[in-house]
């Protein structure tokens, strides 16, 4: 518990000073935080992340994502298309090795109530994009979220 504290005050003075964008979220098994980061003049987005679960073992990954609006009008979807390589140390046969993601988001904000953000992910690197063991590599999420204030977003989802 100490070292999710250490953790996430690491991650506030970070984000004071040069993030774009931290995402940190737990479960009672799990830990996942991702950085993301604008490249200059560019719609690119670098990103990387690690993934602690104590049930299952635990995942790295860095991404390309190209983002920009699915749609028009007052309150368009975002999106975001790329890949992601992964790295995992999984606890189960088939579970450790690399995988090279492809995939993207969506999110739409309620146009009613737009502090409500729904988004939902998919990466997926079948057998032949993956390589030391690893079997195939999946990464899904939804999720339903709350902007708090203007930088500041809580949410509950599913991965």
């Amino acid at each position: 518990m100490r070292f999710v504290f250490v953790l996430l005050a690491a991650g506030l003075l970070c984000a004071q000073v040069a993030a774009d964008e931290i995402d940190l979220s737990f479960s009672n098994d799990a830990l996942r935080v991702v950085y993301l980061h604008d490249l200059t003049n560019s719609r690119l987005n670098v990103e990387g992340g690690w993934l602690d679960n104590g049930d299952y073992g635990s995942a790295f990954h860095v991404g390309l994502t190209l983002r920009g609006f699915a749609s028009g009008g007052a309150n368009p979807v975002r999106a975001g298309v790329g890949g992601r390589l992964a790295v995992v140390d999984g606890d189960r046969r088939d579970q450790s090795g690399y995988g090279l993601g492809m995939g993207g988001f969506l999110s739409y904000t309620l146009t009613r109530y737009n502090r409500i953000t729904l988004t939902g992910a998919a990466y997926f690197a079948p057998d032949a994009l993956t390589g030391s063991g690893l079997g195939k590599y999946q990464d899904y999420t939804a999720r339903l979220g709350y902007q708090i204030m203007r930088d500041a977003e809580i949410f509950l989802g599913v991965r």
